[in-house]
């Protein structure tokens, strides 16, 4: 029933109660408020009677002049449940071709991606390009600058391609051609690896059924290096790293083949970071995610308190001071003066004569020397970082002369 009355500001009120709804508007004249009020009765009595096929050929204006879908809902009507059924029933009646011949366009009319996913139907709406978005988005781990930049890489390659469209033999081809411009399969097995990272997020959101690149084999050409400094070959660098020009790369070296941490675990440390009175510090942020704590020697922290500064600042910074020093140049060239090759030394066939030296073969110095003395794996495994144990014995090179001592004293005691 309606209600009609005057407002003290001169305007007329509607107030419609019927079938327990409440309605009530306001209008600068009687007429006006009379009509509104009448259709929303003829609103109230007409759509419990609707039909779907009615229901759905309303169109929004329709259902706004009715009441909106508010009032709807109050009687019984769920317009976007029915919406949905009509929807998913004209979903199931596109045929597989039907389907992947969708735009983005004709996805939202129909309803949106959702419903196709609801579906079960596999649909060509996302692109590659829009994967490494929602991808990146998601990322919550560590490293988010490098990771964005190994994404681009293989936005450049696939970037506006329907997820869809992209098969194994898109993937083999391109791999192939990396292989044939020299690049070597341990660095495709890391390209690789992020872009199944990709492809896993995919399926994971029903944008595709399966995730291709588990199918695209590389063989892994990595090789064991066991390349670790002799006693002479140490003191040589430690000398070639006092004399740089950086004069902070004697620190950073000796950091490394006291201690076994890694170059970004050091690079980040801050003066902050170092707890003089108990010689160490607490490394929150690791490679294998686990939390540790470094202890140094005297040596480390007798060199650390010759630039010991007051504050947060880094304490191998570059010429940016909130960035690490980049100290490739630095390294490369005490490396040559200390006469260890940065490459594989060869013999006249061809064969490797002598490994080349790369700054991480200090954590395998650090090891192997941990080893020689004696140290038990575990611990060993847990000064290194390292979460499992078979990780520490690729690490692990014991010398000629260690051997020869363990054999020697086998012989010993076997009375021999």
């Amino acid at each position: 029933m309606a209600y009609i009355r005057l407002l003290a500001s001169g305007n007329f009120r509607a107030d419609v109660r019927m079938k327990g709804i409440l309605k009530n508007k306001t209008f600068p004249t009687e007429q006006l408020a009379l009509a509104w009020a009448e259709k929303i009765e003829f609103s109230i009595k007409t759509i419990p009677v609707m039909d779907n096929t009615q229901l759905l050929a309303l169109s929004e204006d329709d259902i706004e002049t009715m009441g909106g879908e508010t009032m709807f809902k109050q009687l019984g009507v769920d317009l976007g449940a029915i919406k949905n059924a009509a929807r998913l029933e004209a979903i199931n009646a596109l045929s597989k071709k039907e389907l992947l011949q969708l735009t983005p366009q004709d996805i939202e009319r129909m309803g949106g991606a959702e419903l196709f996913v609801q579906a079960g139907k596999r649909i060509r709406y996302k692109t590659f390009r829009d994967v490494c978005g929602e991808y990146l988005l998601k990322w919550n781990k560590k490293d988010y600058r490098n990771q964005l930049a190994r994404v681009n890489y293989w936005c450049e390659v696939f970037g506006d391609r329907f997820m869809t469209d992209i098969d194994v033999f898109d993937i083999r081809e391109y791999i192939d051609d990396m292989l044939d411009n020299g690049i070597r399969g341990t660095t495709i097995n890391r390209k690789k690896a992020v872009l199944s990272s990709i492809f896993k997020f995919a399926q994971s959101r029903g944008y595709i059924d399966t995730n291709i690149i588990r199918d695209v084999i590389v063989e892994n050409d990595t090789k064991q290096r066991d390349r670790v400094l002799n006693a002479e070959e140490r003191q040589r660098l430690l000398k070639a790293c006092r004399e740089s020009h950086w004069e902070r790369l004697y620190l950073l070296v000796l950091m490394v083949m006291t201690t076994g941490a890694r170059k970004g675990e050091l690079l980040k440390l801050r003066w902050s970071d170092i707890d003089f009175k108990n010689s160490s510090t607490y490394l929150a942020d690791t490679k294998n995610g686990e939390a540790k704590e470094l202890h140094f020697p005297l040596a480390v922290i007798t060199e650390l308190k010759n630039f010991q500064e007051i504050g947060n600042g880094l304490i191998f910074a570059g010429g940016n001071p909130k960035e690490p020093m980049d100290f490739r140049k630095a390294w490369s060239k005490a490396l040559k003066t200390a006469e260890i090759s940065e490459v594989d030394v060869l013999n006249p066939d061809g064969s490797v004569k002598q490994e080349k030296f790369t700054f991480h073969c200090l954590r395998h110095g650090f090891c192997s020397a941990l080893s020689d003395s004696g140290k038990e794996i575990n611990q060993i495994a847990k000064l290194a970082g390292h979460k499992s144990i078979q990780t520490t014995m690729r690490y692990i090179h014991q010398s000629r002369e260690k051997n020869q001592q363990i054999v020697n004293e086998l012989a010993q005691a076997f009375s021999l």
